[in-house]
């Protein structure tokens, strides 16, 4: 970080009334070093807090309404005061947000945005047809970054494709990189510090304000929790209606197929008493005309004999 104080931070910010605009914030940077040297013996003041609104009101002084084409802040989650979001968002910039890893670092945040301006640059060349094009970056972060892309380099970048550039940044956490990329580019980029509107974009956070604030996260994460636990009650009462219905359509259907099971053994007990009735039948038709034939043959001889001795007997007569 520099503490080097910019001559050039009071000169008239760029003329961009026949700009496009395009407006990116880094909250951490911008609410982290507003608190620097701010406490006891030049400490850091966690209780100091930044103005959503007025911070607006500053960076988008003099520009024209219609000329401002993107809004975009971007932080990290959770963060101690999560109304700050709500803030950003009424003021009609769109949030970009990231996690923090276990040691409370932002996790490729600054890519985010990298990436973002990048895409602004490459995609709205300066006076080509879509007209000049400026950028207004609020932060003062000139880390390497990994040694992957860096603010400055962003900067470098826009400058590069002709755009204009005004820079905010509190004096304490203003990289020295971004005074020598101005000094190459006077004419085109201006550095302007937050600390002449600090009265007016900051405050202190009383302890009791503090403490209320804390109480009503800790409200909030208790409502969340019991939230949380009446879904997962309710969760777990569909499920056991759910397991409860199958078992019963389960037992249903187990008594379907018993009791088709029993239709089907009666139906072959029932075929089966038919085809035995119907077997017994034909035998006492077979014996019946068994019987028949057997009478016949009994009846048949006694005839013959009759005829025989009905014939002699006429035949003597003659």
């Amino acid at each position: 970080m520099s503490s080097i104080i910019h001559d050039n931070s009071n000169n008239p910010r760029s003329d961009t009334s026949k700009s496009n605009i395009h407006i990116v914030v880094d909250n951490s940077n911008l609410f982290i070093s507003a608190q620097l040297g701010q406490g006891k013996n030049g400490e850091q003041d966690p209780s100091i807090r930044v103005k959503v609104a007025d911070v607006v009101a500053v960076i988008e002084e003099n520009t024209k309404v219609d000329n401002i084409k993107t809004r975009i802040v971007g932080g990290s989650i959770p963060i101690p005061n999560e109304r700050v979001w709500a803030e950003w968002k009424k003021c009609q910039y769109e949030c970009l947000l990231g996690e923090r890893s276990i040691s409370n670092k932002e996790v490729s945040l600054d890519d985010m945005l990298h990436s973002k301006i990048q895409n602004l640059i490459l995609k709205n060349k300066s006076r080509s047809k879509n007209g000049k094009q400026h950028l207004i970056l609020v932060t003062g972060d000139g880390n390497a970054n990994g040694n992957r892309t860096s603010f400055p380099d962003i900067v470098s970048l826009a400058l590069k494709y002709q755009w204009t550039v005004d820079l905010w940044s509190w004096k304490d956490s203003l990289s020295g990189k971004f005074d020598d990329i101005q000094e190459e580019h006077s004419s085109n980029m201006k550095i302007n510090h937050l600390d002449t509107y600090r009265t007016k974009i900051t405050f202190k956070q009383k302890q009791k304000q503090k403490q209320e604030q804390q109480d009503q996260e800790k409200q909030k994460q208790e409502q969340e929790k019991e939230q949380e636990q009446d879904q997962q009650d309710q969760q777990d009462q569909h499920d056991q209606q759910d397991q409860d219905q199958a078992q019963q359509d389960q037992e249903q259907e187990q008594q379907n197929q018993q009791e088709q099971d029993q239709k089907i053994k009666k139906k072959k007990k029932k075929n089966k008493i038919n085809k035995n009735n119907k077997i017994k039948i034909n035998n006492s038709n077979k014996n019946n005309k068994m019987i028949y034939i057997y009478i016949l043959w009994l009846i048949l001889p006694l005839v013959i004999l009759i005829c025989s001795v009905i014939f002699i007997v006429f035949f003597k007569e003659d």
